[in-house]
């Protein structure tokens, strides 16, 4: 917590990184995973630029976003027209 981002499962931070070199990376930070991951597997990541005290950062979170219920496309009940009752 010595940045001030207190981890939590499944998110994590990208804080601009005070480049020494032409190669080094302009953001640096954590994402604190809430899954196995295996190699080869793909980790999809959204973020959010923020402003705080300490200048700009990138709020990352795991995105395994999945519509409740299940997998689309759900299935479909047809109804014959002699099986309504008017």
């Amino acid at each position: 917590m010595a940045n001030g981002h207190i981890a939590q499962m499944g998110k994590g931070v990208l804080f601009q990184n005070e480049k020494k070199h032409e190669r080094s990376p302009d953001w640096k930070g954590t994402l604190l995973l809430s899954e196995d991951y295996k190699a080869g597997q793909t980790l999809k990541i959204a973020g959010w630029t923020k402003q705080t005290p300490k200048g700009s950062l990138i709020s990352l979170s795991e995105d395994n976003w999945k519509p409740e219920g299940g997998t689309y496309p759900k299935e479909v009940n047809r109804v014959q027209d002699g099986d309504v009752p008017f």
